[in-house]
């Protein structure tokens, strides 16, 4: 009988923590990240070019804050093209990049994982994906405030638990892919060399403290 009451108990107290979670999501104002529109399209020796998107992008990805741009460099006969969805506590519809990239036309392939550059502590998404006829090397990660993995789960389930906390989160998307050339050991070259140089700047524009600061 004393099990089945503290049964009871327990059972009251997890529903009033939800309901009294969902009633603070429900009055949670979104958070405004103004810092994510100046991401620099200078970095290091790269040069970036913003790639125009239609309303019917944004539709899709169910967020504004939404970044596409082709990033140059000297030392590189490709440009490598970069990709960030950000996304806070009140709105995490992530759409992984084999659904966007592998369409009736395209094929993805040799899926796998690694550890590289300066990420190299986490394991990265990777695989090839053949657009139009051309390959092109892809690796993707999820970053919540310095936590990065590659599962989708995995990052919404972190930023759930900052909000049973109470605290703000948010979580970004960041996708990088170039065209394989002459060898994929070739363009994992430039795709490392260009992660050290935009990583370091992931926590000044994407992390929660500093969108929240924006308000």
């Amino acid at each position: 009988m004393k099990r089945r009451k503290a049964e009871f108990r327990a059972v009251i107290v997890l529903t009033l923590v939800a309901a009294a979670l969902v009633w603070a999501l429900d009055r949670t104002e979104p958070l405004k990240n103004e810092r994510f529109s100046e991401f620099p399209l200078v970095i290091g020796d790269w040069q970036g070019r913003d790639i125009p998107m239609s309303e019917y992008v944004y539709m899709g990805t169910e967020t504004s804050y939404l970044l596409l741009r082709d990033y140059a460099s000297p030392r590189y006969d490709h440009a490598v093209n970069l990709s960030i969805v950000w996304f806070e506590d009140t709105n995490i519809a992530f759409h992984t990049p084999e659904g966007c990239l592998g369409g009736v036309s395209n094929e993805v392939k040799g899926r796998g994982v690694v550890r590289v550059g300066p990420v190299k502590d986490h394991y990265l998404n990777k695989f090839i994906a053949d657009i139009n006829g051309t390959d092109y090397l892809v690796l993707y990660f999820f970053d919540a405030d310095g936590h990065v993995t590659t599962s989708q789960s995995a990052i919404r389930m972190r930023v759930l638990l900052r909000r049973l906390l109470f605290q703000r989160a948010s979580a970004s998307l960041i996708r990088v892919m170039a065209p394989v050339g002459q060898s994929e050991e070739k363009t994992m070259a430039s795709l490392v060399d260009f992660l050290s140089e935009v990583y370091p700047l992931v926590p000044e524009y994407l992390y929660t403290e500093p969108a929240a600061q924006t308000r």
